[in-house]
């Protein structure tokens, strides 16, 4: 009988050995990694951006799926966040994703998160600059010249790259913050409906390529102050 117990408790403590800590409770499972998850590489246009320009994130993910979504955010120097935003994949693992640096943003360092699948281990981390810089247009205030990064915003607009409130509200905080002049415009009241008429995206779309002037695509961007579209502050 005093050798059955011995044999019995010999049996129990090989089987306690050779499961572990994790059989008495202590311990845990590994952390998460990245291996059989979604991961993702994400990069910018450029290093360093001007504000009223716009980033263009792009890259690729290890694997696709319909039903993901792309998530990137991006907080400022002190952490704080400043937007969020949703983009899909392509089924060929590609994505790409137009930002406008507009009066949410400050001059300064940005950090960039992309994360695609479900653990901190397939978050890609990248940082771009922002200057406030000093493009000015001409003083004369019947004539406006308008930076080149402008018409890169609206050609990107008029392809539906970026959306209505996007695109007026990078050229309201241009011209409130002293980037961008205009002549002077009375400023409308919104009728209820802020839909942007198509000959102003029109208008865009052919200034950005260079088959109309500046003054034909200042005079769509006064339309929408006089209209109440776009309201601009003193």
């Amino acid at each position: 009988m005093k050798l059955n117990k011995i044999f019995i408790i010999a049996v129990m403590s090989l089987f306690v050995v050779s499961l572990g800590p994790s059989a008495l409770g202590y311990g845990g499972g590994p952390e998460p990694s990245s291996s059989n998850n979604y991961t993702v590489e994400i990069s910018a246009d450029s290093e360093s951006y001007v504000l009223g320009e716009s980033v263009v994130f792009s890259g690729t993910v290890n694997k696709y799926a319909e039903e993901r979504s792309l998530r990137i955010t991006i907080f400022d120097s002190n952490s704080n966040l400043v937007v969020t935003q949703k983009t899909a994949v392509n089924e060929d693992y590609t994505f790409s994703h137009t930002i406008p640096l507009n009066q949410k943003f400050d001059d300064g360092k940005h950090i960039v998160k992309a994360q695609y699948g479900n653990t901190k281990a397939t978050v890609a981390i990248m940082s771009f600059e922002i200057t406030a810089g000093d493009v000015m247009l001409s003083d004369d205030s019947d004539n406006a010249k308008i930076p080149d990064f402008v018409k890169n915003n609206a050609g990107w607009w008029a392809n539906g790259s970026i959306d209505d409130q996007s695109f007026v509200g990078g050229i309201q905080f241009l011209i409130e913050q002293g980037i961008m002049k205009i002549p002077p415009t009375s400023q409308g009241v919104s009728s209820g409906s802020n839909e942007i008429p198509d000959f102003v995206k029109n208008n865009a779309g052919w200034w950005a390529n260079g088959s109309i002037d500046d003054q034909s695509f200042v005079g769509g961007i006064q339309f929408l102050i006089e209209q109440g579209i776009m309201k601009i502050s003193n």
